[in-house]
């Protein structure tokens, strides 16, 4: 846990191994994201000439008639156990950057409580329709928003911040020395 708690870089010190790993993963959710867009075009029916009117509308039909309580039950299910998980790793990815600790806890907490909100906007648009249909794109776009902080910072420290080297004789370099002491060796 004393390597989540520390203010220094050290996605930058991850192996490379590690650090492709983290990318290939963060890579492949970005891809996921991107096909929500899809998978919301097939919901409002984006239109050249759509006005905002016209997508809460549809919005709200889709929700209260055109999808069964069953199914956006089992849609809620199966997200209520990826995006916990989603969050998790990338939120333990975002502990490893140099950020300092209150901008850690606000992104991950803006992080966690985007996707609760949105996860709950179906059942409130079910219930409340219009009144509160602004809150599924304000949650999605804060939600996107949130993840790809969580993602981008870590993916740009571990692979364009310089890993400091150890210069012996140099004032910090036996604590540095130390510090790697212990550490997997570099692939």
């Amino acid at each position: 846990m004393r390597e989540f708690a520390s203010s220094s870089a050290r996605a930058a010190n991850l192996p490379r191994a590690a650090k492709l790993l983290y990318t290939a993963f963060c890579a492949f959710v970005g891809l996921g994201i991107a096909s929500c867009a899809g998978l919301y075009d097939g919901i409002v029916v984006f239109a050249a000439r759509a006005t905002p009117a016209e997508l809460y509308a549809r919005l709200i039909e889709h929700y209260q008639t055109g999808m069964s309580a069953r199914a956006l039950l089992e849609v809620t299910h199966a997200h209520l156990f990826v995006v916990p998980m989603l969050l998790l790793v990338l939120g333990h990815l975002f502990l490893l950057t140099g950020l300092p600790a209150q901008t850690k806890l606000g992104w991950i907490g803006a992080a966690a409580g985007l996707s609760a909100l949105h996860l709950l906007a179906p059942w409130a648009i079910r219930a409340w329709g219009g009144a509160i249909a602004w809150a599924y794109p304000i949650t999605g776009a804060g939600m996107l928003v949130a993840t790809a902080v969580l993602m981008g910072v870590p993916v740009y420290e571990m692979w364009a911040v310089p890993v400091p080297v150890p210069v012996p004789g140099r004032a910090g370099s036996a604590q540095q020395a130390g510090a790697n002491r212990g550490s997997a060796p570099r692939l």
